[in-house]
C-alpha cells in the first residue's frame, strides 16, 4: 500500500511539473451497475441491478501519441443489492458504499495521431477509501431500517484492477471526447465489524469525458486574451 501511495505521489508530480513536455487533463462521468462476490450466502439472496456513477479529473503525462500515464481522483458510489425470496418482512437488502478513489493507470490510443477517431485501451488500479453510503433491508411498503455503511464495514480501504476500452474523437487538435465501456475489479477482502460473510467489489459502466492537452489551453487562453483587447 505504502508503495502504491509514493508512485501516486510521484506520478502527481510528473504531471504537474511536465506541462510544457505534454501534460493533459481528463475528466470523466461514469453510470452503470455494480455488485459484491462472497456476501451472498444462501439461496434466499438474488443479485438485482445496483446503480453505480463516478466522476471525477486525473492528470495525464503524454509520453507520445499513443502512450500516457495518469493519475486520478473521483467520488464512486458502488454496492450491491439483493431481493430476498424468503417469508421475511424485508424484500430487498441493499448496501451503498461511496468511496473517494484515487486510479492511477496507464492509456493506450492507438492508430495515427491525424485519424479523427482512434481506438483506446486502459489499464491500471485503483485505491478507494471509505467515506459515506447506507446499508439497509426495505419492505415492499418502503419501510426500511439501516445503518451508515462506515459504521458497519471494518475495512475502511478497497483496492482493485482497473481495464477500459472504448474510443476517443477529435474535436480540434488538443481536445477529444472520451467514450468507454470500464470494468473494475476489487482486491480487497472488505469485512463487517459483525460476524457476516466478507466480499469484494465489482462494477461495469459506460463512461463519457474529454481531454484536453496543456498546448490547447494555452492557445485557448491566447484567444480569450485576443477577443478582450478587442
Amino acid at each position: 500500500m505504502k508503495k502504491l501511495c509514493y508512485a501516486t505521489i510521484f506520478f502527481l508530480t510528473l504531471s504537474v511539473t511536465s506541462q510544457a513536455q505534454g501534460w493533459a487533463i481528463s475528466d470523466k462521468v461514469m453510470v452503470g451497475h455494480s455488485w459484491t462476490v462472497g456476501n451472498r450466502n444462501n439461496e434466499d439472496l438474488k443479485y438485482a441491478f445496483h446503480p453505480t456513477v463516478a466522476f471525477g479529473r486525473s492528470a495525464y503525462y503524454n509520453f507520445n501519441d499513443n502512450v500516457a500515464i495518469g493519475l486520478g481522483t473521483f467520488f464512486s458510489s458502488e454496492g450491491g443489492t439483493f431481493k430476498i425470496d424468503n417469508d421475511t418482512e424485508a424484500d430487498k437488502a441493499k448496501q451503498r458504499m461511496n468511496y473517494i478513489r484515487l486510479p492511477l493507470g496507464a492509456m493506450f490510443t492507438l492508430g495515427d495521431p491525424s485519424n479523427r477517431v482512434r481506438p483506446r485501451i486502459g489499464l491500471g488500479g485503483s485505491v478507494g477509501f471509505l467515506v459515506g453510503g447506507k446499508t439497509y433491508a426495505i419492505s415492499d411498503d418502503d419501510v426500511f431500517a439501516g445503518a451508515k455503511t462506515t459504521r458497519v464495514m471494518s475495512t475502511k480501504v478497497d483496492a482493485g484492477a482497473n481495464a477500459s476500452l472504448g474510443f476517443a474523437v477529435r474535436v480540434t487538435e488538443g481536445f477529444t471526447i472520451n467514450h468507454d465501456v470500464n470494468y473494475y475489479h476489487g482486491l480487497v477482502e472488505n469485512k463487517y465489524d459483525a460476524d457476516l460473510n466478507s466480499f469484494t467489489h465489482r462494477n461495469i459502466g459506460l463512461s463519457l469525458g474529454f481531454t484536453i492537452t496543456g498546448n490547447a489551453m494555452k492557445r485557448w487562453k491566447g484567444k480569450m486574451k485576443g477577443m478582450h483587447k478587442d
